[in-house]
């Protein structure tokens, strides 16, 4: 058992550079926050490679184990969250670096993507949501979805045309 946990370690350690700018950008997309992301990722990582040690965790499923982990632990940080919800003041944030105009028109933006993307079709959502928020390769998502690795990269086209053109409709490119 001591011997699977070791390999499950080294093939962990090995396969981290592949998998730490995937769980970066899902933490990043929730939060919205670079250090936040980044402590969360590292977060994730510590807390699989303690439990490698414990658990007998099969070679194919590390990365259903790190993805997994990376959502709960965003789920217990928003019920921590929930539970005391901090308010500061308008000049406490202006004192802490905050642009309030530039913060409040990233949120706006922020926003107009999101709506727009709940406008979009089942699938065109997926692969987005697949190829860019959370980094799939073409061949996973091609895996995840049934589909063929040529007809994904055709609906991320036609999905980020179809997203444009939502933008567009909203206002989102005018000055």
């Amino acid at each position: 058992m001591k011997q699977a946990a070791a390999s499950i370690q080294e093939e962990l350690n090995l396969r981290a550079k592949e998998f730490w700018p995937r769980l970066y950008r899902f933490f990043y997309y929730k939060v919205q926050n670079k250090e936040e992301a980044e402590e969360l990722t590292q977060e994730t990582f510590h807390k699989v490679f303690r439990q490698t040690g414990n658990d007998n965790i099969e070679h194919d499923k590390i990365e259903a184990y790190l993805f997994t982990s990376a959502r709960n632990l965003l789920t217990d940080l928003w019920r921590k969250r929930g539970r005391r919800p901090g308010s500061l003041s308008v000049e406490e944030l202006r004192e802490k670096g905050w642009d309030i105009p530039q913060q409040r028109q990233e949120v706006e933006e922020r926003l107009m993507v999101q709506q727009a993307l709940q406008e979009l079709s089942h699938d065109y959502k997926k692969v987005l949501t697949y190829r860019i928020i959370e980094g799939w390769s073409v061949e996973e998502v091609a895996m995840k979805m049934g589909r063929k690795p040529g007809a994904v990269r055709s609906l991320q086209f036609r999905a980020v045309q179809a997203l444009k053109t939502k933008l567009q409709e909203g206002g989102y490119f005018d000055e």
